[in-house]
């Protein structure tokens, strides 16, 4: 039985980290990234992408790896996804002019912003907007591409047609399908906004989960149709017939999971529901991690058991309680609950390496979810195997 957990990115001084994501490389290479929001953990915050790697079981973690910072312009975490096919590791990023203070911009506003940012960017010689940043050696050294991401035609309850596209927002990695009918394509949970809003209540109106999918090894990304109306980041898997599982965060202030079904690899969704096992925080939720591993690279499964699939969120009513749900049918239904922290907790991500046999959970985590922030601690992960997780539960 092996458990061991650390605080990976400690907040301090002016540097407050969250938003993570995780991937696992053929060889075993965990790189994790998050955002290092400056002076304050506030969303719209001065920030920049960071990563820490580390290359083989038991042996240290690397120096943390700022991977895009330019002086008076800040860097939002997107997502990771790796291709196990070519060995790249992708981290999405959204470069922006950071803003001194933030609020509901009108139009008119938000175009003197755009093209401020335009103009400072073209002078500095760098792009602005989303950016892929890839690396072809376990993460030594990056590349900032485009984001080439192709959009569809889409017309939301009671209005005109438009257009739309879709951006990552950390936790759920990507995923490489496996099976189906396009297996090597490569797959990630991103949301949509389709107009503004100013609460809560009106974001359930105009924002929407949806995913893009490439199928040339990210050069080209295609936009998604979404999942049900009012959510806002999701995570997703892929069963061994190739269907697309997906996970929502709502903003229905109901404390449930929204799910939606792809049977065509995730380029439509439908079968809308919500799941009564999953709870949520009872205000507006919280992002998650939803993660499928196979028997084939898992060979400790129980008789009878083809895969296992992982859910990690706060398990309470407020942002505590750290927990992953495990299900042996892909999410339909769990079969136990074993909770990592018990105090402040937020976003997870959830990675697996075949090599060693170790999950790896990297959350936000803090002293408790109600007094204070409940990432104040940093970002921390935990590592274990199969054993502790079907060990002894909560």
């Amino acid at each position: 039985m092996f458990f061991n957990e650390m605080i990976l990115f400690p907040t301090g001084g002016p540097s407050h980290f969250r938003i993570p994501s995780l991937v696992v490389t053929n060889d075993g290479t965990v790189l994790a990234f998050c955002n290092d929001r400056r002076a304050t953990v506030e969303d719209h915050a001065t920030e920049s992408v960071m990563m820490y790697t580390r290359k083989l079981p038991g042996q240290p973690w690397e120096s943390i790896k700022e991977l895009d910072q330019i002086d008076g312009w800040a860097c939002s975490m997107g997502a990771a996804v790796y291709d196990p096919a070519t060995d790249i590791v992708m981290c999405f990023g959204k470069r922006e002019l950071a803003r001194p203070e933030w609020h509901y911009y009108t139009d008119e506003e938000l175009k003197e912003w755009e093209e401020k940012e335009i103009r400072l960017a073209k002078e500095g010689g760098f792009r602005r907007g989303w950016s892929m940043f890839t690396s072809a050696d376990q993460g030594a050294t990056w590349q900032d591409e485009a984001l080439n991401l192709l959009p569809r035609p889409f017309t939301p309850e009671g209005r005109e047609e438009m257009m739309i596209t879709g951006y990552t927002h950390g936790c759920g990695a990507g995923i490489r399908l496996r099976h189906g009918k396009h297996p090597g394509r490569l797959l990630c949970p991103t949301r949509i906004i389709t107009g503004e809003y100013a609460n809560f209540a009106e974001a359930s109106l105009v924002c929407y989960n949806n995913s893009m999918y490439s199928d040339d090894h990210g050069k080209t990304w295609h936009a998604s149709a979404p999942v049900q109306q009012g959510t806002g980041e999701g995570t997703l898997i892929e069963d061994e017939n190739g269907v697309i599982h997906y996970n929502s965060r709502g903003m229905h202030c109901d404390q449930k999971r929204y799910l939606a079904t792809s049977y065509d690899c995730g380029e439509t969704y439908q079968d809308f529901r919500t799941d009564d096992f999953l709870i949520e925080e009872k205000e507006i939720g919280c992002n998650a991690a939803f993660f499928r591993v196979e028997k084939e690279d898992l060979p400790g499964l129980p008789q009878g058991v083809s895969s296992i699939t992982l859910f990690s969120n706060p398990r309470d009513e407020i942002r505590e309680k750290m927990s992953i749900c495990y299900s042996f049918d892909n999410g339909k239904t769990w079969a136990g609950v074993k909770q990592v922290w018990e105090k402040g907790a937020a976003y997870s991500s959830l990675a697996y390496d075949k090599k060693s046999g170790h999950f790896f959970l990297l959350y936000e985590r803090g002293p408790n979810g109600q007094a204070f922030h409940p990432y104040d601690d940093g970002i921390s992960i935990a590592e274990f195997d199969l054993e502790w997780l079907l060990g002894q539960q909560n």
